[in-house]
């Protein structure tokens, strides 16, 4: 993710300078906030008044705020780097902050609106996030980046779907909870494209500072074999979800993403943090992906243990990691990672374990161990990012230059 040289004339709030700012720290705090409904209801300790089930609010939430959100503090930064086009700061940026609390906000009294108002209201963050990402990477210069665009797209058109599908206006047998594990399936492909920019810079710097000696290599047939799997996945977990045949094709995805991970520079490398963090998210989509397969093929295996390693794992773990990386990266500051990051890091995996692990080995604790351990290690987790971060994303860089 390198920084543009070019400097931002008149910009005087450090937050609102790159888009990573705002949206990082954003997401951090609303993170532990998106599970207070669901985990108040199934605890019978929380009952709001949200217009839909705990469940799906707590999905939609999870999705089209919390990761929403990172996803555009990544694309803001990114971007402009790629495509050689102006960041979007200032003003502009303030007001697509506005827009993902507006949407936070009608989200948390959806049940004192009209289902359209609750939606057009929240499409109106995604939908301009794609009008401007897509016109910088349909440039020359961003050409090679589309396929995130293309994702990103359709990303937003899952939440569309999601709301149609709640209100009854979308046609076919696809229900609300479709959309969702659509969304979440696209969100790992979007992982999997990430990495094979974002790992070959991390990597060679973690190689570098270790003093490993062997270099780092990527077979592009290999990451193009990982992504193409994960794309089938995709398309046969939305056509149909839990039929054997989807299992089959989970299985053969986790394969090919254990194979892209062989690659990997394992060793003396891995104990600098920030690679360790890509390559448990990866891990994690790994095993999710196997725990999803065997659950169609299985009587008896949970499907949402899979999902949880899924999202809890590859999603949550590989955000932390942009968040570590790109939070220093993007301030001006040499890539080392504070000290609480690495508690934040086993908060996030002691959350995924037992979020995973309690429907497979501790049913009879699930409440306690699978919902509320869970959670309150998850909130940890971001808390501690928030409080180690928080300073560095609202003040200036100290080089001067933009970011």
């Amino acid at each position: 993710m390198p920084v543009s040289s070019t400097a931002i004339p008149g910009q005087r709030i450090a937050l609102l300078a790159y888009g990573f700012r705002p949206f990082f720290l954003l997401a951090a705090l609303y993170a532990p906030l998106a599970l207070v409904p669901w985990v108040g209801g199934l605890l019978q300790q929380l009952t709001l008044e949200t217009g839909m089930p705990p469940l799906l609010w707590h999905a939609h939430e999870m999705l089209f705020g919390f990761v929403a959100a990172a996803l555009a503090g990544f694309l803001l930064t990114a971007i402009p780097s790629w495509a050689k086009v102006a960041p979007l700061t200032g003003a502009s940026l303030a007001a697509l902050v506005l827009l993902w609390l507006a949407g936070r906000a009608t989200m948390w009294l959806a049940g004192w609106f009209p289902p359209a108002l609750v939606a057009a209201v929240n499409l109106a963050f995604p939908l301009t996030l794609v009008a401007w990402a897509l016109p910088a990477l349909l440039s020359p210069e961003g050409r090679r980046h589309l396929s995130l665009g293309i994702l990103l797209m359709l990303f937003a058109v899952t939440q569309l779907g999601f709301h149609l599908a709640w209100v009854g206006v979308l046609p076919g047998r696809f229900v609300p909870l479709d959309w969702l594990h659509l969304a979440a399936n696209l969100l790992l492909v979007m992982i999997a494209v990430t990495a094979s920019r974002i790992v070959r810079v991390v990597a060679m710097a973690a190689v570098a500072a270790s003093g490993t000696p062997s270099p780092v290599r990527f077979t592009p047939a290999r990451e193009h074999l990982a992504v193409t799997a994960l794309l089938l996945f995709v398309v046969a977990d939305f056509v149909a979800r839990g039929h054997p045949v989807a299992g089959w094709i989970a299985l053969a995805a986790a394969a090919a993403q254990a194979d892209r991970l062989a690659e990997w520079p394992w060793g003396r490398a891995m104990g600098r943090l920030y690679l360790l963090l890509l390559t448990l998210a990866y891990v994690w989509l790994t095993v999710g992906l196997a725990l999803v397969g065997l659950a169609a093929l299985l009587n008896g295996w949970p499907d949402y243990a899979g999902r949880h390693a899924l999202f809890l794992g590859a999603i949550g773990t590989a955000v932390l990691a942009v968040f570590c990386i790109a939070g220093l990266r993007h301030t001006g500051r040499p890539l080392e990672l504070p000290r609480p990051i690495w508690a934040a890091l086993v908060c996030l995996l002691a959350a995924t374990v037992l979020r995973t692990g309690a429907p497979l080995a501790w049913p009879q604790h699930y409440l306690v161990l699978g919902v509320l351990g869970a959670s309150l290690l998850w909130l940890l987790a971001y808390a501690l990012y928030a409080l180690s971060y928080a300073r560095l994303l609202c003040q200036a860089r100290p080089d001067g230059l933009p970011g």
